[in-house]
């Protein structure tokens, strides 16, 4: 899909970070897996102070070895002194690598492993939580890296909400833009065929995921019929990259077999007796797509875990409760049963759903934790910290209303 020129501005603006690559470039091979014109330049000034090191794109990480698309080859190489490539030499940072990541390879001498040596500063990290058995696991887990919009997918008859903020907010917390794929429209399809019958079940689900992901764009589709898929072509466009994560067995294998016009992934459905899926993707891994951009599939994810610093994240995913923050009569209020609370208020006037509320201090809870275990004094820390980003979040609200208002 050919980028619009309003869009190409933008992303000039942005120092062109999904524009792609020039064809003319050196590493022309690697825009089929999405070399955009800010990777190309970082690439070419690397290469140039080192010109034995080989640029590539990590399509998969198979336990210690890694496999990177590069120019002229592919390579399974070793990153066990990876490190983040910054301007700043003396700033060592180690990495792990991860599928999406922009990488410089090494190749091995003799007997040697091929190595990957240096990863490029990434634009955006979708990572989680390790959650296993209802134990943290003390460390995330990384899934992509450099992605400019996550798919989050849900089947349109196993709708989730409480689910859906949480994988909203691991999106926002990532850098990256979520929209969210309603799956399996064609289950919807009436007895009687009433097309209008089934058009207003998908509505209803839709308005539902309007109330828990507020601002997130939201489409039906279904990888069987290509319903609904035609309108996700502008998010795959020549220097994009898309991931798909969504729990087992939503669709996400059939949607990525339609969008890649091709039967790559094994499929599987929901069971019946417990609404659960198969893991049908049993590792990640980058596909070019036809039209241009690159697509991430990830195995299903169980558990939503949100990573340690994503209270930026959680607030803008609830954004609509920011403005009631800081406004109780109360400094400390406990938004239970104080007088002068203006969540409260706010609930019991209809302005705010208790079921968002809840979700929100559920999450901050997790988050504080996570923040202030090993730490003494953290926890005020923390709270001043959601206090500031409450009240950032208010002011912008008041210049944006100000601003439509004039």
């Amino acid at each position: 899909m050919k980028m619009s020129s309003e869009e190409a501005n933008l992303d000039e603006g942005r120092g062109g970070l999904n524009v792609p690559a020039d064809p003319s470039s050196p590493n022309a091979k690697l825009i089929r897996y999405g070399l955009t014109r800010h990777v190309d330049d970082c690439f070419i000034a690397a290469t140039k102070n080192d010109p034995a090191l080989v640029p590539g794109r990590v399509a998969r990480v198979d336990g210690i070895s890694t496999f990177v698309h590069a120019i002229g080859q592919d390579f399974r190489a070793v990153s066990t002194f990876a490190r983040i490539a910054h301007d700043d030499e003396s700033a060592v940072e180690p990495a792990q690598p991860t599928v999406g990541d922009w990488v410089l390879v090494r190749r091995g001498q003799n007997a040697e492993p091929d190595t990957i040596e240096l990863v490029l500063p990434r634009t955006s990290l979708l990572q989680r939580k390790r959650v296993m058995r209802g134990k943290e696991q003390g460390d995330e887990q990384l899934l992509a890296a450099n992605v400019s919009t996550v798919f989050i997918v849900q089947s349109v008859t196993y709708f989730n909400p409480g689910r859906l903020e949480r994988e909203v907010a691991l999106v926002w917390g990532s850098g990256s833009t979520p929209v969210v794929l309603l799956t399996k429209t064609d289950l919807l399809e009436d007895s009687d065929g009433d097309d209008k019958s089934t058009s207003m079940e998908l509505n209803d689900v839709i308005v539902e995921v309007e109330l828990a992901a507020p601002g997130v764009e939201v489409f039906g589709v279904s990888g069987i019929t290509g319903e609904g898929t035609d309108r996700l072509k502008r998010f795959t466009a020549a220097g994009s990259t898309v991931v798909l994560i969504g729990a087992s067995g939503v669709g996400k294998s059939t949607l990525v077999n339609h969008l890649m016009g091709e039967d790559v992934m094994d499929t599987g459905e929901i069971r019946e007796a417990d609404a659960r899926g198969r893991h049908t993707t049993v590792t990640r891994q980058l596909l070019p797509l036809p039209g241009g951009g690159v697509l991430i599939d990830t195995p299903g994810i169980r558990t939503v875990g949100l990573a340690a610093g994503s209270e930026e994240a959680l607030a803008k995913t609830f954004s609509e409760i920011d403005q009631y923050l800081g406004e109780c009569k109360f400094r400390d209020c406990a938004h239970m049963e104080e007088p002068g609370c203006a969540i409260a208020e706010a609930i019991a006037d209809g302005r705010l759903l208790k079921s968002r509320f809840a979700s929100y201090t559920r999450m901050g809870r997790e988050l504080e934790h996570e923040q202030t275990k090993n730490v003494p004094g953290a926890k005020t820390e923390h709270q001043r910290k959601m206090r500031i980003i409450a009240r950032g979040h208010r002011q912008r609200s008041r210049l944006e209303k100000r601003e439509r208002e004039e």
